[in-house]
């Protein structure tokens, strides 16, 4: 009888749960919203700042050092979701969101108060983007789950849209006005209070040492990547060494031996790595094509971008209806072959006109959209409920910092002339050649990412949580 009475309990948690996630998610989808359009506004008016400072010479800081922010606590946020309550974790995020917009406003004058003011923004934001990711990943059901992760997904896209359009505007109006706009987050505390489970583990000892070392590690690779210098490399391998060692032999690390050696949760890992590897080059080189190949304006660039950016969204708000339809692993295959579509047509057709490549570019964002969902569906297929916090967070470290590479890789190819020396395709020469072969490199990622599907299928179609 007492079992039975348990199971109920349990039940009625559960589904308790499940309830005021679904409230909660609205605002914290607003508030991870406010967080996201921060980054993009001022990804564009960086120079304007800097320039307004008399700091030229350093503006891009204003846009790096949130970057690497963001890099570190996406693993972060998520991995203490497995500890903390997330009504905590939320009421966390949203105090910094505040406290870097008032930093901000009133202390515009100086510069490096701007950049303290960035990164703390950077850092409250992201919290309700990780707790709302855990939260849905935990308390939902299937279909609601890729329903949410869509959805998340979408407004991602949706404020690069805004801040892409917003590139002509946004500087019309004095940029420290910007800093105010995350402050709409105080209106949306009563229902965090009031919808956001405080659920946490409790008497669980928290890894600070684990937890510690291996943010130290991510910071070191998006510091790395932004900032790159040789002896780096060395610290990192050092760093890394030490927490195996740790891993291995520590007593209760929060990566345990399991979690690690887990080949399902690492291929589907692989698969995100690739899949999102050239993210960040979608916009620089659609400005190279317009600038240098078809002579159009930024501005006309800008509004063509802006229409690939709407396709993302929409597609992102249909993608949990498509993988209930069609299952996660025919939904990779798709979005695989979408981006190779996208990718090798721009390069066979780079002279056929910039609404034909903005066309193309459309394909190729919806092949990458349309990967989030079923990818990060899947860490609920490969891990143990009470792990996917960790499990969300090291996915989102290894998605920025997949793109953080997959740039360098890009700034690197497109700034060597020898790269254009030879058309992989075509008659093309100079920039035409470069931008041809860059493509030609897309698509072969692509293509890895479908093959790594294929190899790997079975982790991506699992149907329940392997514990």
């Amino acid at each position: 009888m007492s079992e039975s009475i348990t199971t109920t309990a349990t039940e009625a948690t559960v589904e308790e749960n499940r309830r005021s996630t679904k409230r909660a998610l609205p605002a914290l989808l607003t508030i991870f919203l406010l967080g996201t359009l921060m980054i993009q506004a001022f990804n564009l008016v960086f120079q304007n700042v800097g320039d307004s400072l008399g700091m030229s010479a350093n503006a891009s800081l204003i846009s790096t050092l949130p970057g690497i922010v963001l890099g570190v606590v996406c693993m972060l946020y998520g991995t203490l979701c497995d500890y903390i309550s997330p009504r905590k974790m939320t009421l966390f995020g949203v105090g910094a969101l505040i406290i870097g917009s008032l930093l901000g406003f009133f202390g515009a004058s100086n510069f490096w108060a701007v950049v303290l003011a960035r990164m703390i923004q950077t850092a409250g934001g992201q919290v309700a983007g990780s707790v709302f990711l855990v939260m849905a990943m935990k308390y939902l059901s299937d279909k609601e789950r890729a329903f949410y992760l869509g959805i998340f997904n979408a407004v991602y896209y949706a404020s690069s849209a805004v801040g892409i359009f917003a590139g002509g505007l946004i500087t019309s109006i004095d940029w420290r006005y910007l800093f105010l706009v995350p402050l709409v987050s105080v209106l949306l505390i009563p229902p965090v209070l009031k919808y956001t489970p405080d659920t946490g583990i409790k008497g669980e000892r928290i890894d600070v040492f684990g937890i510690a070392l291996f943010a130290l590690i991510a910071g070191f690779v998006a510091v790395y990547f932004s900032f790159p210098a040789t002896w780096m490399l060395g610290v990192l391998a050092v760093l890394i060494l030490i927490f195996a060692g740790y891993v291995w032999k520590g007593a209760n690390p929060f990566l345990s031996r399991g979690f690690v050696t887990n080949g399902a949760y690492m291929a589907v890992l692989l698969a995100l790595f690739v899949f999102y590897f050239f993210n960040f080059a979608c916009v620089p080189i659609y400005n190279v094509i317009g600038d240098r190949i078809y002579g159009i304006s930024l501005s006309q660039v800008s509004l063509c971008l802006t229409i690939v950016y709407i396709v993302a969204t929409l597609v992102g708000c249909l993608s949990g209806a498509i993988m209930n339809a069609m299952g996660r692993l025919p939904m990779l295959i798709l979005s695989a072959l979408l981006m190779i579509a996208g990718a090798a047509g721009s390069a066979l057709m780079l002279t056929s006109g910039f609404w034909v490549l903005t066309a193309l570019a459309s394909v190729f964002i919806a092949g990458i959209t349309m990967s989030y969902t079923p990818l990060y569906d899947s860490f609920s297929a490969t891990l143990p409920v009470d792990q996917n916090g960790r499990g969300i967070g090291i996915g989102d470290l290894m998605m920025n910092t997949s793109a953080s590479i997959g740039m360098a890789v890009y700034s690197g190819l497109m700034a060597n002339p020898q790269f254009g020396s030879h058309a992989l395709a075509g008659v093309k020469t100079g920039i035409q050649a470069q931008v041809a072969n860059m493509f030609w490199v897309m698509a072969l990622a692509a293509l890895l990412a479908l093959i790594i599907v294929a190899v790997f299928h079975k982790a991506m179609s699992a149907k329940a949580p392997q514990e």
